[in-house]
């Protein structure tokens, strides 16, 4: 078709160009005219067979198309029918009996409870023996559930006689009022107290959840102990408890007021003042038996940071207890990283925030008043939830153990603070003989004397020149406490400057010693000296025996030091101020020309050596 059509369309051209060459000479062109239309009726025949023949391959593609596009659909079907029986497969696999996790009766069992039932015949499948022992099953299940409801009901009715009689019992309770008040001055003669237990109750009762899980606690411990250095107590009244759930809403007002107004410094102190509130009723600790000193620990519950806080004091018994300031040491180190300078409780600062009120302001105001320091262990005591500085939540439960380890924690802190600051007040006031003292080893050989022990400041603490100021724990929190003691012998004169952390006994007081004679030798120009403070600081508790103090046993230790120290120090000089006057065997040992400072004693024989 596509020559035909060429083939027309070059007749085509060649009978117009003829038409224009008889044009172009002026001749007539008439006839060429008539042949070159009738050209154009043969072109449009061949026009309409191409037309025809395109529609008919238009026909045919799209019956082609159909047929592939049956084809693609009936294979869609196919694979999706396989699929779906592939997931019937594989559920059929995967199917379990909602039966097996039925806990059933076992072979011997089920013969016991029903010997009635024929036992399944041999010719039945396993499938159909199961089904006939589940329904077995089924009926026993009934059964029980039948006894089941019959036992709930008579529950029930037991309950409402229970309930019953004590509506009778309580209707007594006013007749027996009266007759206990009839018979008041009958027990105030023969001395009875049946409403002691009575008056504590009503006491207790108004005392805040968390105060009130402590103070029960509190007295199972003080139930079981055996000595009687342990005791507790409500104090308040129970009228001022009741007035401070009447006045609670008030209180609330008042926040949202703070909290809408920016008022002036005293105003803002005032309702800080009023807002911060202990609760009436506190707890009050006794740690110590009647008669001698004794720590006392006041608990306060505070309902607007909604956590406690403790205050120690001392009861002093005659006029021997020492330095008062270490009773709050005792608590501020009772646990590692706890020092009572946050609020522990989670979510607490957005509170505060809200009523324009920071936890610094909190924690000054407790301290100012004398309230103490919301200590993370004392929430624990408390059954309060708590959050660290380390953002680690804690909730004790088990109560009784952790209130039973914090009380004989505290108490062993408090005797060895209380030991220590009769050493200190002993040494400072001269109240002590130190020929007699337990911790003098060698009270025959005791040539020095100690004339002066007072109270320095810790900057002149930091300016000796000692290598133990560069290897001393810097713990966060510890503070310290400087003292500065004096001993001689004849024209020797040894400083001692002792700094005791606060921290004690984790931490054993710190000895730096300047010796003067003949110059000033100290542990940076003397290795002697070196190893003295080494000798003197190097002893623990651990070492010490039964009743032994650890301040004296340093200060003897720098003591018989100190003499070894001139004893064999003036043996190489030129002029002998010093005799051998302890028993030692080489006053220099190796090639470092170690002292013989370490006392030692087996049998009757008793010396010093390196």
């Amino acid at each position: 078709m596509e020559d035909i059509l060429n083939k027309q369309f070059d007749q085509l051209q060649k009978a117009i160009d003829g038409i224009m060459d008889l044009k172009a000479k002026g001749q007539s062109s008439e006839e060429a005219r008539t042949s070159a239309t009738l050209m154009f009726v043969a072109l449009k025949h061949a026009n309409r067979e191409v037309k025809q023949k395109i529609k008919a391959g238009r026909d045919k593609l799209h019956l082609e198309k159909n047929k592939v596009d049956l084809s693609r659909l009936q294979l869609q079907n196919l694979l999706y029918e396989v699929s779906h029986l592939k997931k019937e497969i594989i559920r059929c696999q995967k199917f379990k009996s909602r039966d097996t996790h039925l806990e059933l009766l076992s072979e011997g069992d089920y013969a016991d409870r029903l010997p009635n039932l024929p036992a399944a015949k041999e010719d039945m499948s396993s499938h159909k023996k199961h089904l006939h022992r589940l329904e077995c099953e089924l009926r026993l299940r009934k059964d029980l559930d039948k006894q089941y409801s019959a036992l709930l009901n008579s529950k029930q009715e037991l309950l409402q006689d229970n309930l019953s009689q004590t509506q009778r019992y309580i209707s007594f309770a006013p007749a027996l009022r009266t007759l206990l008040g009839a018979t008041q001055p009958l027990h105030d003669a023969l001395q009875l107290s049946l409403d002691v237990e009575w008056k504590l109750s009503a006491v207790v009762k108004y005392l805040p959840k968390p105060l009130y899980i402590l103070f029960i606690n509190l007295q199972s411990i003080q139930r079981i102990s055996d000595d009687h250095t342990f005791a507790s107590e409500v104090v308040g009244y129970e009228s001022e408890a009741q007035m401070q759930d009447l006045l609670k809403e008030k209180r609330s007002a008042s926040l949202q007021r703070l909290k809408a107004e920016d008022e002036m410094d005293e105003s803002s102190k005032s309702t800080l003042d009023k807002a911060l509130l202990p609760h009436p009723l506190h707890i009050r600790i006794t740690i110590g038996a009647a008669g001698s000193n004794q720590l006392i620990l006041l608990i306060r519950y505070f309902e607007l940071i909604k956590c406690a806080a403790v205050w120690a004091q001392m009861n002093l018994a005659g006029n021997n207890g020492g330095d008062t300031n270490f009773v709050h040491n005792i608590l501020r180190h009772l646990y590692a990283n706890d020092l009572g300078n946050e609020i522990p409780i989670p979510g607490m600062q957005y509170e505060l925030q809200n009523s324009n009120i920071s936890a610094e302001e909190c924690l000054a105001h407790l301290e100012a008043k004398d309230f103490g320091k919301p200590y993370c262990w004392l929430q624990g005591m408390c059954s309060i939830p708590t959050v660290n500085s380390s953002m680690v939540y804690n909730h004790e439960l088990n109560l009784n153990k952790n209130t039973r380890e914090i009380i004989a924690r505290i108490s062993s802190r408090w005797n060895s603070w209380l030991k220590l600051s009769q050493q200190i007040r002993g040494l400072m006031y001269k109240d002590v003989d130190l020929y007699t003292l337990k911790e003098n080893i060698y009270p025959a050989g005791l040539s020095c004397s100690l004339v002066q022990w007072t109270v320095i400041t810790l900057e002149e603490f930091h300016a000796q020149n000692s290598d133990v100021l560069k290897i001393s724990s810097d713990d966060k929190g510890v503070t310290y406490s400087i003292y500065r003691a004096v001993i001689v012998r004849g024209s020797a004169k040894m400083e001692c400057f002792i700094r005791v952390p606060s921290n004690y006994p984790l931490e054993i007081p710190l000895w730096i010693l300047n010796v003067h004679w003949n110059g000033c030798h100290t542990s940076q120009n003397n290795s002697a000296i070196k190893m003295m403070e080494f000798w003197t600081n190097s002893l623990q508790p651990t070492q010490l025996e039964d009743n032994e103090r650890i301040l004296y046993a340093q200060l003897f230790r720098t003591i018989y030091s100190f003499d070894i120290f001139l004893e064999t120090e003036g043996s190489i000089q030129s002029t002998i101020e010093y005799n051998k006057e302890k028993p030692y065997i080489s006053a220099f040992a190796k090639r470092s020309r170690a002292r013989p400072y370490k006392y030692f004693k087996k049998g009757s024989v008793y010396a010093f050596k390196q």
